[in-house]
């Protein structure tokens, strides 16, 4: 049975079936490209996290912010005899925040912290503000002790992988007792 144009019906429908087998393939290509464009995207981020982290323990050592026996996790700051008090690195993972809190250290505990009306800290209308949070990455930061003028500082960094999963990106530096002067 031919048509108008001069083709079968069952060549029509194998043209149809083509062009629909095409179309899903298109479509799953772009599918694929845009998931791992976003995945791309999240790992780039997470390296920005950790070297911006590394740097800035660096810059704190090098602007002399803190000393270098203070460069610690929450209950190994060694706070004696200096200007500035410090808590320590959290432990574990953390929300990245988007700014640091009062210490004005990115990676503490403080740092999604707001302080609340009052606008002073440590009174009871401080509260943590949810709308600091990098969302879909957290942070550990691990200070350990190499000897008296050496510690190793690992940053690592969670974020979205693919279908659901959790991707992780670490780096590692060392920081030495030697400040380099800054202007």
């Amino acid at each position: 049975m031919k048509g108008e144009a001069g083709f079968t019906l069952v060549e029509a429908v194998i043209a149809i079936l083509l062009l629909t087998i095409g179309l899903i393939g298109t479509a799953a290509a772009i599918t694929y490209a845009l998931e791992f464009g976003a995945i791309s995207r999240n790992v780039s981020v997470g390296k920005s996290f950790v070297v911006a982290s590394i740097e800035e323990i660096e810059t704190l050592r090098n602007a002399r912010r803190l000393q270098f026996k203070q460069f610690a996790n929450v209950g190994g700051v060694n706070n004696v005899d200096v200007k500035n008090q410090f808590g320590g690195f959290s432990t574990g993972f953390k929300e990245v925040s988007l700014e640091p809190g009062k210490d004005g250290v990115n990676g503490t505990d403080d740092d999604l912290v707001n302080a609340g009306a009052d606008n002073v800290f440590g009174t009871p209308d401080d509260f943590v503000d949810q709308s600091r949070v990098r969302s879909g990455y957290e942070r550990q930061i691990e200070i350990t002790s190499l000897s008296d003028s050496l510690k190793r500082v690992e940053v690592k960094i969670r974020y979205l992988g693919r279908a659901g999963t959790i991707g992780e990106i670490r780096g590692v530096s060392y920081l030495n007792d030697e400040a380099r002067m800054t202007r």
